[in-house]
């Protein structure tokens, strides 16, 4: 599959990049415009150098960072770490907000940090032009055993870093599967007040949410313009919306524009009719949608397992703690088990600039990361750990970060057997908990003082209905379907950007408010091939196919 994605890729590299900042970068050999002196390395990985080393990395600015002190971008924990543990001086060319055109003028240019992060087409670049270095010796010598497990247990994710099966591009995974399913969320104080348990169908979830409407005013289901709810209850009717399916003959198809969407959107026009869809929703962004439930205008929501963080926080403090949502399974149409969707998710490639004095330096740094968050319980301290995980600082070494794909699954495990332990009364001892403590003191946090900051981690892991408790089961029971593209977008949905789902969105909503009638979706689907819709299936099915 490699391959051929890269292959493929080629001919979308100028949709990314301008012709002249393309035709520069693409010449062979890249440099960097400051170069530092090698120093010899410590044959251990973990050892320091016997002189100070000096790489350069490219960084992201995070607005999400809250840095204490006098810490910045330069100077943070886990820079300090660095030139502690390792006498590593890890130096930033630039920070900046606007991180890819930014990225795209210093390729152009040809001076590039040591190292940095990229996307699958920006990797692509990188290697026609021979700027980024053949990771496969430095990666062998210098990499943990647990980056090399990872690149073992992730092998699909990880060939799409290689070019002829050599590595170029380290992925940054993500936190897992599990935080990508969807579930009912249901407003509690107004669930018992009616006497209501857990909605065992679809026709529960609506008698719930109308019975609600009815009682404490509003509308039964909220909705925006981009449709997210509907495409969230689809999973009902078996529909994978937003995901590519794999056809009973093989071939790949996206799975909004399969014949049972038709399904979903015929039952969600006659809510609409009814009543039961908030009836302003063409009218609503998403921020907006999320006030009305922050202003109590809804009970009933289907949602990811954010829920607890945006907009619980602000919903508690605006109607109490008793206003609080637990989640539900999405109940199916004909009783079997939901099957979720699970799509491709990868945060980048980290690369290394070719000609990079000492590259194993930069596997010390991305050793370092993988290390804190898999093997330093018990080895480091709660405050020192604390210190790296704490307010977002992770954001300060993006260009560097290799996310277990396990975190938030095992993280989960930890968390609520703690909390269980805390809740029976016995002794937790929180040295165990490591990078996780924060997570374990939201939830003590909200049952012993109904804490609004405490509420997202209660929700997602503390509890027991709580969404990764949920979702735990659909993973171990792989009870969901897998986006068939599994890798990067292909050149022409990387193009096309949000072109093609507008052409659904716009559709679909007139089908929901009665301007088209339902057989306007053979029209749609249509149109939407037309637009690049039939080209990028084919790429999708020469990529990802069989």
């Amino acid at each position: 599959m490699q391959n051929k994605f890269h292959r493929i890729c080629t001919a979308a590299l100028a949709a990314l990049m301008s012709v002249s900042t393309l035709s520069g970068c693409m010449s062979k050999g890249g440099t960097s415009k400051q170069e530092f002196p090698r120093v010899e390395p410590p044959a251990d990985i973990w050892a320091p150098y016997s002189e100070e080393v000096t790489v350069t990395a490219f960084v992201p600015e995070n607005s999400g960072t809250e840095f204490q002190g006098d810490d910045d971008y330069g100077n943070n924990p886990w820079y300090r770490a660095y030139k502690e543990r390792f006498n590593i001086n890890l130096q930033n060319k630039w920070v900046s907000n606007d991180y890819d055109t930014k990225l795209n003028l210093a390729i152009a240019d040809k001076d590039i940090a040591d190292v940095f992060y990229v996307d699958a087409a920006r990797l692509n670049t990188l290697h026609e032009a021979d700027m980024i270095m053949n990771l496969e010796e430095v990666f062998e010598s210098y990499a943990s055993d647990v980056l090399k497990n990872y690149r073992k247990d992730y092998a699909d994710t990880w060939e799409t870093g290689c070019f002829d099966g050599q590595l170029y591009g380290m992925p940054q995974m993500s936190y897992g599967i599990i935080d990508q399913f969807q579930y009912i969320w249901i407003r509690q104080d107004w669930m018992k007040e009616c006497g209501f348990s857990e909605p065992k169908t679809m026709d529960d979830v609506i008698k719930i949410a109308t019975t609600f409407a009815e009682k404490y005013g509003g509308y039964a289901l909220p909705e925006c313009q981009t449709l997210e709810n509907m495409y969230r209850l689809a999973l009902s009717w078996g529909a994978h919306p937003d995901i590519w399916v794999k056809k009973d003959d093989g071939t790949i198809e996206y799975g909004t524009i399969q014949p049972v969407m038709k399904e979903v959107l015929k039952q969600y026009a006659e809510w609409y009719k009814e009543g039961i869809v908030n009836p302003n929703f063409t009218t609503l962004n998403w921020d907006k949608m999320m006030q009305g439930m922050i202003n109590g205008e809804c009970g009933v929501i289907p949602f990811a397992q954010w829920f607890g963080y945006n907009p619980l926080p602000d919903l508690i403090k605006n109607q109490g703690a008793d206003a609080i949502f637990y989640p539900y399974e999405i109940p199916t149409q004909d009783g079997s088990k939901i099957m979720g969707s699970v799509k491709f998710s990868n945060e980048g490639y980290v690369v290394i600039r070719k000609g990079c004095t000492n590259p194993e330096a930069i596997m010390k740094i991305v050793n370092f990361y993988a290390y804190t968050v898999n093997d330093a319980v018990g080895k480091e301290t709660n405050e020192y750990l604390s210190s790296l995980h704490s307010f977002n600082y992770p954001n300060c070494v993006r260009e560097t970060r290799i996310i277990n794909p396990k975190n938030d699954y095992n993280q989960f495990l930890q968390v609520k057997g703690a909390f269980d332990k805390y809740l029976a009364g016995e002794t937790v001892d929180t040295a165990d908990l490591g990078t996780n403590l924060s997570k374990y003191n939201s939830c003590v946090n909200w049952v012993t003082s109904q804490d609004p900051n405490g509420v997202g981690d209660y929700l997602q892991q503390g509890n027991d209905r709580s969404a990764y408790g949920i979702a735990k089961k659909y993973v171990d029971e792989k009870q969901y379907v897998q986006d068939a593209k599994w890798g990067p977008d292909t050149p022409t949905l990387q193009s096309a950007g949000s072109t093609l789902n507008d052409i659904l969105t716009e559709g679909f909503t007139k089908i929901i408010i009665g301007e088209k009638d339902i057989d306007y979706f053979d029209e749609l689907v249509e149109q939407w091939k037309t637009a690049g819709g039939a080209k990028a299936t084919e790429e999708v099915n020469e990529m990802y196919g069989d």
